[in-house]
């Protein structure tokens, strides 16, 4: 029960009687009243019979029927004083009726009488004491319910056991499949299901100044499009330990709530009084929202910075294969401008050009797969050869910077790669290599490249003598991060995600002595 019951009599002397739940004290004095007189009348009628006849029986014992009479909802002063008085009535009329030669038999009698006295006392006593404490307990979960973060209503679902009944004697055997074709069945038992009492969060959630005023009936609240009733009935009728279900109701002013709504139906419990928990759920429903909102957004950004990565990928790559394909027109140029035009050193610049013309092509569709997350076509190579084939390409860089490159290392240790991904790999690590040489003004580029070979992978070591890893580069990796005036951020990033793409790795770091130093390594072909 969610509502308190009321007090009155006097708490101090421990004589506190619960009044009925609803009455008023005024209206219950009124009935004390006629009580107490004939409490009285017969105190009187008793009195008079048992001193002035001569029966021969315990009519004292009589009394207890005033105390039953006059004890009922009285304070626990009254009810003694109640009781010495009937006690005092039997002396008395003992007195009266055998003073002058009490017999043995007229004493026991009288003593059985006080006894009786005595005992209905106590038993009324402690009855009282029971009530108090019971109206003590009920005003303590009253109040722990009402100041429940959590609102509570109760339900009477006995009308849907009734209903279910009914559909079982008229011969329903499969109720999931009658509730799923009968929607007006659900909807109308729904309407049947009383709301009996709710806490003060209930009054709160719903809008409701106060419990008189709390809808009467479930369908007072839960909308006809409502889902979740009809798990609620097959739930009552197989008695389920738990139920559990999300939905929608009402408020007073008509806003929609999303509720959690939870109560016990187990085997042993009554129907008549079934307090649900319900739990508002709609910040959790807004917060729902926002993360889909937030994600939709998060997808469309990233589909953006794709795009964007994919696009700068390209430009930074396709710079190399551009700058051979002008090396090789300015040749070609110059070739045929001269007195007597050579005309086979023409030929072998536009071939050349049209070698870098194919390899800008190679390298955009690489990138593109690369960026995407496309699996590259991988193949046998030798590492060796690859790297040997890398320094004729980069030739004519190492000559404009004046720059020296050697390779030592022995062998042509087989990988499993893609040729054209792993030379540009090595292609932006010696042209970073140059760049941050020529930017320090190094008196005496050099870089040099060392391949050893283990029984599981493949080593490569660059070396540069520049000024050796920027500090402020904690994460030289990273997409877009760069510490080069005008540079993109993208070369290292690119090599990283050609390693993943082949099960390598790289690290990046400063040479003891000076210069920035790259370690890769790559796994043996099988």
């Amino acid at each position: 029960m969610l509502v308190p019951m009321s007090m009155v009599g006097d708490q101090a002397g421990g004589g506190a009687i619960p009044l009925p739940r609803g009455a008023a004290p005024g209206r219950v004095l009124e009935g004390v009243r006629p009580r107490l007189l004939a409490a009285a009348l017969l105190a009187a009628g008793i009195f008079a019979a048992d001193s002035f006849t001569r029966f021969h029986s315990g009519i004292a014992t009589l009394y207890v029927l005033v105390l039953l009479i006059a004890g009922n909802r009285t304070p626990r002063h009254s009810l003694l004083a109640w009781s010495l008085a009937c006690a005092a009535l039997a002396v008395g009329s003992f007195a009266i009726a055998h003073g002058d030669a009490p017999s043995v038999d007229a004493a026991l009698r009288l003593m059985v009488s006080l006894a009786a006295n005595a005992v209905t006392t106590a038993l009324i006593l402690h009855r009282a004491a029971l009530d108090a404490r019971m109206a003590q307990e009920e005003r303590r979960y009253a109040t722990m319910t009402d100041t429940l973060a959590i609102a509570i209503w109760e339900h009477d679902f006995r009308p849907v056991a009734d209903a279910i009944a009914q559909l079982r004697a008229g011969g329903v055997t499969d109720l999931p499949a009658y509730l799923r074709a009968n929607p007006a069945f659900v909807a109308a038992t729904r309407r049947l299901v009383r709301i009996t009492d709710v806490n003060q969060t209930a009054l709160d959630l719903m809008g409701v100044p106060s419990k008189a005023a709390f809808f009467r009936r479930l369908g007072d609240f839960l909308p006809e499009t409502d889902a979740s009733f009809a798990d609620c009935i097959l739930a009552i009728d197989e008695r389920r330990a738990m139920f559990q279900a999300e939905t929608q109701v009402h408020a007073a002013d008509g806003t929609p709530i999303d509720i959690l709504v939870a109560f016990s139906l187990a085997p042993g419990t009554t129907l008549e009084r079934v307090p649900g928990s319900i739990l508002d759920i709609r910040q959790r429903k807004r917060l729902e929202t926002t993360i889909e909102r937030t994600r939709i957004e998060l997808e469309r950004v990233q589909r953006t910075a794709a795009i964007g990565a994919m696009s700068a990928s390209i430009a930074h790559e396709i710079n190399q294969p551009i700058s051979a394909i002008q090396s090789y027109a300015d040749a070609a140029s110059r070739w045929l401008a001269r007195p007597e035009p050579d005309l086979d050193e023409v030929r072998l610049s536009l071939a050349g050009l049209n070698r870098a013309v194919a390899n800008m092509h190679a390298v955009i569709q690489r990138v593109r797969a690369l960026v995407g997350g496309n699996r590259a076509a991988l193949a046998p190579l030798g590492l060796g050869t690859l790297i040997n084939e890398t320094l004729v390409v980069v030739a004519r860089d190492l000559d404009a910077h004046g720059a020296r490159l050697t390779f030592t290392g022995s062998g042509d240790p087989p990988v499993l790669g893609d040729a054209i991904l792993l030379q540009h790999l090595l292609l932006n690590l010696i042209t970073n290599a140059l760049q941050a040489m020529e930017g320090a003004g190094s008196p005496e580029p050099r870089i040099e490249l060392d391949l050893t070979t283990d029984a599981a992978c493949a080593t490569l070591v660059l070396r540069d003598h520049g000024p050796g890893l920027d500090p402020a580069l904690d994460q030289p990796f990273e997409t877009f991060a760069t510490t080069k005036p005008g540079g993109m951020g993208l070369g290292l990033s690119i090599c990283r995600s050609i390693l993943d793409l082949h099960g390598g790795r790289i690290a990046l770091n400063t040479h003891p002595e000076g210069g920035a130093r790259a370690t890769i390594e790559l796994p043996l072909a099988g």
